[in-house]
């Protein structure tokens, strides 16, 4: 069994995946990935208690607030109904790969983990997750890979970090990209010439440092993004599909960034044969999912595909079916009264 549940993170990211043996003495595993904002928490609490009390990995992919504030409002609930195995997460001192964990002053998150002595990074022996370090998973026939960050984009990010933890107690979450018109003004979409547009790279120092993984079990595979970079992404999946010809199977991709352009390229797409992509956004504050992204999906997602939105109106401009035969793929959203909450069972 492998089920996996977006969940209301308006313009963030917040994914329940649960695994194992469902039924009478089966075990199932469950993580937990990122918070999405604040009021996220209350919305996902209720579902949080029929968990058994207990996440086996707790994963805060990166720092921005669309990721992180709902974690830091679970952790404020001295009566919240799960307790966390593992929580993964890159504080200041995994940036510089120091020995030394402390709570950086004004640092929210590490001060919870610290105050509340939850296991941190236990996995990694309390050091950064990166690609290339040695970690210990279950023993349970899953597999997992870590794709994203490496250590020069988490060192880069140590100088900022460090200033705005100084300043104002945590990095905002902030993006390089500006606003952007709602879809209802969007005219025409033209598929072929948004997806041969030139990509450019985002900017963002906090995005890049994004947990990015490869999971697989009982012949699945899915990938989780955060926001990560493309261009690492593409570096660690460019092996793993040469080893199957050319094109990795998976069985879905975690949009990155919410479909931003920024963060989702042909190279990426081309290598990969994909079954489903999850784009996790109310659409808020940046409209995503970006159309130059969603028209890179079509042009080069491979056949037989499905968008899968958490929020019925972001998928409402792609939900036509002209596009849909002409791009052969499919579109699933939650009806409105249930948006946010998504759950595929592969």
């Amino acid at each position: 069994m492998i089920r996996l549940t977006m969940m209301p993170a308006e313009d963030g990211d917040c994914l329940l995946l649960e695994y194992g043996s469902a039924g009478s003495g089966g075990n199932v595993r469950r993580m937990l990935v990122d918070g999405g904002r604040a009021g996220t928490y209350p919305l996902i609490k209720p579902r949080l208690a029929g968990l058994g009390g207990l996440l086996d990995v707790l994963v805060v992919t990166h720092v921005d607030q669309d990721h992180i504030l709902g974690v830091l409002a679970m952790l404020a609930d001295r009566d919240r109904p799960v307790r966390f195995a593992d929580v993964w997460f890159n504080g200041y001192d995994h940036l510089l790969d120091a020995e030394g964990f402390g709570a950086q002053d004004g640092e929210l998150l590490t001060t919870e983990l610290v105050t509340q002595n939850l296991p941190w990074n236990s996995a990694f022996a309390g050091r950064s997750i990166e690609v290339g370090r040695p970690f210990t998973w279950f023993d349970d026939g899953s597999a997992l890979t870590v794709l994203s960050p490496d250590r020069k984009q988490l060192e880069r990010l140590a100088p900022a970090w460090a200033k705005e933890c100084a300043r104002n107690g945590l990095i905002p979450g902030r993006d390089p990209e500006p606003a952007v018109p709602g879809f209802e003004s969007f005219g025409t979409v033209n598929i072929d010439a948004l997806s041969a547009g030139p990509f450019t790279p985002d900017g963002s120092k906090t995005n890049v440092t994004s947990i990015g993984f490869l999971f697989e079990f009982d012949g699945k595979r899915i990938v989780f993004t955060g926001d990560a970079d493309d261009g690492r992404l593409v570096a660690s999946l460019q092996p793993l599909a040469a080893a199957e010809g050319g094109r990795l199977r998976i069985d879905a991709l975690k949009v990155a960034h919410h479909g931003s352009d920024h963060n989702l390229s042909t190279d990426l797409l081309d290598l990969l044969d994909c079954k489903r992509y999850l784009i996790s956004t109310s659409g808020a504050r940046h409209s995503h999912p970006n159309e130059t992204a969603i028209a890179r999906i079509l042009k080069h997602g491979g056949p037989g595909k499905e968008l899968v939105f958490n929020y019925r109106d972001r998928a409402t401009r792609w939900d036509v079916e002209a596009l849909k035969s002409k791009y052969d793929y499919s579109v699933f959203a939650p009806p409105t009264a249930e948006d946010g909450f998504v759950t595929i069972d592969f």
